[in-house]
């Protein structure tokens, strides 16, 4: 996938251009670029996921953080398929035992998604039903890791599992047939609910 090769090129020349001499021994910013996996947890949903985020300490042990992100998933279990695009962004904060951005941090974050997606219903060839929505949500999200520097240099690894849950309103309507076509319906998302996955960032402080 284009997105998360591009990363990993990015991440292998800053770690390789940042010399011992522009280290930030304790950085007060960070910027962190992000990916990960497994959305929901439930069978039959892929997604992946792509994220900014932009740290500062605002104290030595708390950082105000800020984060946007895009992620395309597809549910299938052979009788509903459901393709959709969350896009949304979060406000909060990070905790660091240790003080200032090392070692292991816990995190908390509250944020405004909006997402678009369709789903085909397979009910049979006769009556399969199709159509497009669209959800608006808040997202609570809570998230546990660890900054792990690379050498001397300002740039570490950030392995995190994040957990959390939308609190949706949707709208829907059918495509298909086209006896039904443009007639709402009742089909909530399969994002409405909650969710966790694994992510990995690169952060770069400074």
């Amino acid at each position: 996938m284009k997105r998360p090769l591009a990363l990993v090129l990015f991440v292998v020349v800053a770690a390789g251009v940042m010399s011992p001499g522009t280290a930030c021994a304790d950085p007060a910013n960070s910027v962190n670029l992000g990916v990960g996996g497994v959305f929901q947890i439930i069978p039959h949903c892929n997604a992946n996921i792509f994220f900014v985020e932009y740290e500062h300490m605002l104290g030595p042990k708390i950082a105000v953080l800020g984060r946007g992100s895009d992620i395309d998933y597809k549910f299938d279990d052979g009788k509903y398929l459901e393709n959709g695009r969350p896009r949304g962004v979060d406000l909060g904060a990070r905790y660091y035992p240790a003080g200032g951005m090392k070692g292991l941090f816990i995190g908390g974050t509250l944020g405004y998604w909006v997402t678009d997606w369709t789903f085909t219903d397979y009910q049979g060839t006769a009556s399969e039903t199709q159509g497009k929505g669209d959800s608006k949500a808040i997202r609570a999200n809570v998230d546990i890791g660890a900054r792990f520097p690379i050498g001397s240099s300002p740039v570490s690894i950030m392995p995190a599992l994040h957990v959390g849950r939308f609190f949706s309103s949707s709208t829907c309507e059918y495509t298909a047939p086209a006896s039904r076509a443009g007639t709402s319906c009742s089909q909530d998302g399969e994002v409405s609910a909650f969710y966790g996955f694994l992510a990995v960032s690169i952060g770069i402080g400074f």
